[in-house]
């Protein structure tokens, strides 16, 4: 017992140099990273679209049901050239940098969803009372996201976000001008910490049972 108690930590060494290492998400971008992503964020041309293919994904339309269309997994880099892209006109490589700094290491996850001709604006129809009135039109909220599910996994763990805020968007397509509700982004922030460089399954449970998903290779994102 004594002799193998004395060989246990050179073998847990020895181990532990064929295990693949479990390594969180890189962090702390250095000053030359973000002034290289804020300008590319500048550019706004066909070179600053390419760079944001790999974090996104376009997903095909449902039979029925809402139809989550687009998937996005922004990391650190990808944020700042996000925000660059998004801030042009007296925005400095300077901001750039206190921006990201208030930041922090994080990764953005951002789904779009939209209405469709099975869901859309009217969330429900009241039925005729007993006297016959007219049936009542209960119109979706602008908050109907927070009645979907989001998460990220890696393996078999799923990880929390640390915050979540949705935003609804509208169209003026009609006729008489007024606002209609279309659709929301929804946007979770997630400690980079917290995360591995490993192949990532984004899921989005929907109301009426669709499971959307979307995978990352987020060793392979800069």
């Amino acid at each position: 017992m004594f002799r193998f108690s004395r060989l246990l930590p050179p073998l847990l060494l020895a181990f532990a140099l064929f295990l693949p290492p479990l390594i969180a998400y890189d962090t702390d971008l250095s000053d030359t990273a973000v002034r290289e992503a804020y300008f590319l964020g500048q550019r706004n041309d066909e070179k600053t679209r390419s760079f944001f293919e790999p974090y996104t994904r376009h997903l095909p339309l449902p039979k029925s049901g809402p139809y989550v269309s687009e998937i996005h997994l922004l990391t650190p880099l990808a944020q700042v050239v996000k925000v660059s892209s998004r801030t042009t006109g007296g925005y400095s490589a300077q901001q750039a940098h206190l921006d990201y700094r208030d930041r922090g290491d994080s990764l953005l996850l951002e789904v779009h969803i939209e209405f469709t001709p099975t869901y859309n604006q009217i969330d429900a129809v009241r039925p005729s009372d007993k006297n016959g009135a007219e049936k009542g039109i209960v119109m979706r909220t602008e908050d109907f996201w927070q009645n979907f599910r989001y998460g990220i996994k890696q393996k078999e763990d799923w990880i929390d976000p640390r915050s979540m805020h949705g935003e609804p968007e509208y169209s003026r397509d009609d006729r008489y001008g007024n606002n209609g509700l279309i659709g929301a982004w929804v946007y979770l922030d997630y400690d980079a910490r917290d995360v591995s460089s490993d192949d990532t399954e984004i899921h989005v449970f929907t109301p009426d049972g669709q499971d959307v998903e979307a995978s990352f290779a987020l060793a392979n994102l800069r």
